[in-house]
């Protein structure tokens, strides 16, 4: 199923010399601590955004069974009842959540180092391991949605992936860390990850896996229509059994996620890579970009709360 961790840390500190290296405050800090620890909020609840649209796919695959059975259609050796396959989002979730979660780990690690803290080595897979799994991902999602990054767009995210991932163990054992330090080492691989977690959701509504996710929103939709139409024109039925059965159909769509869920980590990632680029650059309108950043998170996080209430 869907790789994930836990972003919470359970090792105690280490190292009085990584102590006192996060203690040395910078005029930056504030604005990283700000922006580490709205990235690592943002973790769990794009995780969530995507298992509730890989539930959306799978409820439309049997959906789609259902209405050719109740209208008729004939199957090849019966109706199947097999568990509905996953399908596109489950593919993209498979390299969205270990590239989040090693934005996630550098997050975390930058969030101590700005607050003061010594950086804790992590728990959990190497960043090698999440590189791989992000990887065999990647297949997938070709196979679901015939979405195919740019060769270099993959080399450089699943290389950032594994970088960043593994960063705070290095800086961890490092002395002298600075955040600025941290940023700029962190910023190449941070805008490879970001680069390919968008070009596997597509950052049009009709490319990568939200293209899909579209396509088979649209299906069901005609899918329903039909046989809405077909049961309104069957005299057979009363007007209470027609009641039932688009009650039925309407509360399938219910389940149905909001239709902006890409769209919000499309620019969940757009507001963070130019959030980062302005920290690290020093540049004047870091605060406004973090603001931005921190906002994008707010969004993600109603939309992902909605979702668990549905």
């Amino acid at each position: 199923m869907l790789l994930r961790r836990s972003l919470v840390l359970l090792l105690p500190l280490l190292a009085i010399g990584c102590a006192a290296g996060g203690a040395r405050k910078d005029p930056s800090s504030p604005l990283a601590l700000r922006l580490g620890n709205a990235l690592e909020a943002a973790d769990p609840n794009a995780d969530s955004l995507i298992l509730r649209m890989d539930s959306f796919e799978r409820m439309a695959q049997r959906e789609d069974a259902a209405i050719g059975f109740a209208a008729g259609g004939r199957q090849a050796g019966g109706p199947r009842l097999s568990p509905a396959a996953s399908g596109a989002a489950e593919a993209a979730g498979q390299v969205l959540m270990p590239g989040l979660t090693a934005l996630g780990d550098y997050a975390h690690g930058l969030a101590q180092l700005a607050g003061g803290e010594a950086i804790e080595p992590r728990s959990g897979p190497a960043g090698a391991m999440l590189s791989r799994a992000a990887a065999e991902g990647l297949q997938a999602v070709r196979r679901t949605s015939g979405t195919v990054p740019p060769e270099p767009v993959q080399a450089a995210g699943l290389a950032g992936i594994a970088a960043l991932s593994d960063l705070p163990d290095r800086m961890a054992t490092a002395g002298g860390v600075t955040v600025p330090a941290m940023v700029a080492e962190a910023a190449p691989h941070l805008t490879a990850v970001t680069a390919l977690l968008r070009a596997v959701i597509g950052t049009e509504p009709g490319q990568g896996t939200r293209g899909a996710l579209r396509a088979r929103r649209e299906g069901l939709d005609a899918v329903q229509a039909r046989f809405l139409a077909a049961v309104a024109a069957d005299r057979r039925l009363g007007p209470g059994e027609r009641y039932t059965i688009f009650r039925s159909v309407a509360e399938q769509r219910e389940d149905d996620p909001a239709q902006g869920s890409f769209s919000a980590l499309v620019d969940l990632l757009g507001t963070l890579e130019a959030a980062h680029a302005a920290l690290a650059a020093g540049a004047p309108d870091a605060d406004q970009r973090i603001a931005a950043f921190e906002a994008a998170v707010a969004r993600l996080g109603a939309m992902a709360e909605a979702a668990r209430r549905g």
